[in-house]
């Protein structure tokens, strides 16, 4: 997937491939720039018109295309069968209506409920994420950050979806806030048997939630596998630099290795290996060929030239 503006064509997300179970919790880890909102939006058919585009592969959502749908079927995709909880929920709530209308509209449209079934399962909604019914009436920036992220969790499930995407979503919310609606997710998720995808830098989210985690770098998978894999024996140096940044609350004390340099840039992606010009380990092979997946085990791999346990 590109983006096209000004005569420079950023290259966002290349040969991508992920399988998501009923049920599943899947994390996508890695820095900002890396493709992951991309790759969420791509799901969602929600691109920006004009400037990006699709340059090969597809989506299957059933078995059926993402990309082939029309406006009008993802119209009753979007917010039925899959949902979105943005970064920023004050940006993706609309400023003139009240939370209880925004939510009850969506119910209305997918579920078929009058005006007064629908508002009382937003009542109910609210409650599930921790607001009180009363404040059905309120408009968005009549509530906190934590709250506006719960009323968009809240708005993401309202009709049930199959599929959730979590873009960020406890993103500028203190520890505390971010405990509560980690939880609360853990437990709509149980309570709905919802596919779960999880976009984030946060490696402590994907461990609290997620199954299997993606690994994702100048708009690749680097390496894929269960939480307990990928996290226990990084195989790829850009997880292993991910993973060894993290402070160890409990061992001794140590210095935190960061990983050197900027995150490659997506309108000057390096050949070969996209992660070899901040990579320690790199080799000359590295410079010029890009490493295909290696399976570690049934259920990890990794693509690099230089792994080692």
């Amino acid at each position: 997937m590109e983006y096209r503006a000004g005569g420079a064509v950023a290259k966002a997300v290349n040969g991508v491939n992920l399988v998501i179970n009923k049920g599943e919790a899947l994390g996508i880890v890695g820095e900002s720039g890396a493709g992951k909102t991309t790759t969420a939006l791509s799901i969602m058919n929600l691109l920006p018109d004009r400037v990006s585009f699709v340059t090969d592969g597809d989506i299957f959502f059933h078995g059926e295309s993402i990309f082939k749908k029309s406006d009008r079927e993802m119209e009753h995709i979007r917010g039925k069968s899959i949902s979105m909880v943005f970064a920023n929920p004050l940006s993706s709530l609309n400023p003139l209506f009240t939370v209880g209308h925004q939510i009850a509209m969506g119910i209305m449209k997918h579920e078929g409920l009058g005006k007064r079934e629908a508002a009382e399962r937003t009542a109910q909604l609210l409650e599930t994420v921790g607001i009180a019914r009363y404040r059905l009436d309120d408009y968005p920036h009549q509530f906190s950050g934590g709250m506006r992220q719960r009323v968009g969790i809240a708005a993401a499930l309202a009709c049930n979806p199959e599929l959730l995407l979590c873009d960020e979503p406890t993103t500028a919310l203190d520890v505390t806030i971010q405990a509560q609606i980690l939880e609360l997710m853990k437990k709509l998720q149980k309570e709905f048997s919802t596919s779960l995808v999880m976009i984030t830098h946060n490696l402590g989210i994907v461990a609290e939630l997620c199954q299997q985690v993606a690994v994702m770098y100048g708009g690749e998978i680097v390496e894929y596998g269960t939480v307990e894999e990928v996290f226990t024996n990084p195989r790829h140096w850009y997880t292993y630099g991910l993973v060894h940044a993290i402070p160890n609350l409990t061992g001794p004390r140590e210095e935190l290795q960061a990983i050197p340099g900027l995150v490659a840039n997506a309108k000057n992606l390096p050949q070969g290996c996209k992660f070899h010009p901040r990579c320690s380990h790199c080799t000359e092979k590295c410079k010029t060929e890009a490493p295909a997946m290696t399976k570690i085990t049934e259920s990890h791999q990794a693509a690099c030239w230089v792994m080692e346990d």
